[in-house]
């Protein structure tokens, strides 16, 4: 129970709190404009090209908002986009309720809120550092991921009961939600500002701030960032694309039985994320060893899951790979965190959130193409095989960088 005794303090719980509301007003945001969309247009193109138009935004300011942050602080961007949030929301409803809404304003603010959770969610992750001056960054970022996997799995189902019953209100709703984020953030006193001088923003006793050209030059960083780009590759588009083609030939109920193979993934997701905290604290390097490990393992459960012989296997598949994915979530970015400068880690969370992001377009092209020449199955193992190789590759480099660091000292 030693591992369990610590708690989060007083100005850690009130982050949490803020990133669910954020991590909920996204899901909910989603859930209105495929709503909207589809009660109005009834259009799958115009769905997609909003979607779209979500993305390009997001792919261009992660990292712009990655070197804000180094340059001026996290704390000051994530208020911003805050501040942006709300706005928007608040524009957003004003206009329905005017009955202004035409397809090109859904465009401009699908482009407005892309280009703001871009700002928001990777500043989210670059403030763990600063609330874990104990060195508890693995439980900081269980808390966290546990807090997305929470409001991924109730955000749909909430938002579709408010929007039910208030409609167009839920924008109203939202900027309340965003309001009360930001005085939790208010309140939530992190320390940036006493780790920074007046005269500039630099950390007191840190180097300048350098630029993005300091990550290449970081082998380290490097093989992590590319790490993270092929498991989002080999995740995002069989999951979102071949999850309803798995439930509608190996379920029993078929295509209607989708949302459960959601459900059952997303539960496992967040049963992972959560377990992780409980553990004790690793290091860098003895957690990204975990971490490869149980990337090794996800390779060969993602391999598995499109030949399922069963609804039950098919499911509990499902749930394995959600379980080991959470898992693997929060040693990731703990293990970047922890190898991560204190004037980079901006720049690096922009990068990684970029390698989820903006590969997704990429996974689900390569889905598509793939499943056009292939049975489910034969996706399933590639892109379990794709893990099961970058794992060992990992693994190898881990081991050599040991043997030669041994020899050093």
């Amino acid at each position: 129970m030693k591992t369990f005794a610590k708690f989060p303090k007083p100005r850690s719980i009130s982050f949490f709190a803020a990133c669910f509301l954020l991590f909920l007003i996204n899901q909910f945001y989603l859930v209105l404009q495929v709503s909207a969309i589809m009660k109005s247009a009834g259009s799958v193109v115009l769905l997609s090209s909003v979607m779209t138009a979500m993305a390009i935004p997001r792919i261009i300011m992660l990292p712009i908002c990655g070197y804000l942050m180094d340059k001026i602080g996290a704390v000051k961007i994530l208020r911003v986009g805050i501040y942006a949030l709300i706005f928007t929301l608040l524009s957003y409803f004003v206009f329905s309720r005017l009955n202004l809404i035409h397809t090109n304003h859904i465009f401009l603010f699908a482009i407005l809120f892309g280009g703001i959770s871009a700002a928001v969610a990777p500043t989210l992750y670059a403030m763990v550092p600063l609330l874990s001056s104990d060195g508890n960054l693995q439980r900081t970022n269980s808390i966290l991921q546990t807090a997305n996997q929470a409001a991924l799995l109730s955000g749909p189902a909430l938002a579709g009961i408010v929007i039910k019953t208030i409609d167009e209100r839920t924008y109203l709703l939202m900027a309340a939600m965003a309001i009360v984020s930001l005085v939790l953030s208010s309140a939530m006193n992190v320390p940036e500002s006493e780790k920074r001088d007046n005269g500039g923003g630099q950390n007191v006793g840190q180097p300048p701030r350098v630029s993005y050209a300091a990550v290449f030059r970081t082998p380290d960083l490097i093989l992590m960032l590319l790490f993270s780009a092929v498991l989002n590759l080999c995740i995002i588009g069989p999951q979102q694309i071949g999850y309803p083609i798995v439930a509608k030939e190996y379920l029993t109920g078929g295509i209607d039985r989708y949302p459960m193979l959601l459900s059952v993934n997303g539960l496992g997701a967040l049963g992972g994320s959560f377990f992780v905290g409980g553990l004790k604290r690793y290091e860098n390097t003895l957690a990204i060893r975990i971490l490869l490990w149980c990337a090794l393992l996800l390779g060969f459960v993602w391999g598995a899951f499109g030949s399922a012989a069963s609804e039950p296997l098919t499911l509990g598949a499902a749930f394995c790979a959600g379980l080991i994915f959470g898992t693997i979530n929060v040693l990731f970015m703990t293990a970047l965190q922890q190898i991560t400068p204190n004037t980079l880690i901006g720049s690096v969370m922009g990068i990684q959130f970029l390698c989820s992001v903006g590969l997704q377009p990429v996974s689900y092209t390569l889905t598509g193409l793939f499943l056009n020449h292939m049975p489910i199955n034969g996706l399933y193992l590639i892109s379990g095989g794709s893990i099961v190789f970058i794992s060992v590759i990992m693994l190898f480099y881990n081991r050599q960088k040991k043997d030669r660091d041994t020899v050093e000292s």
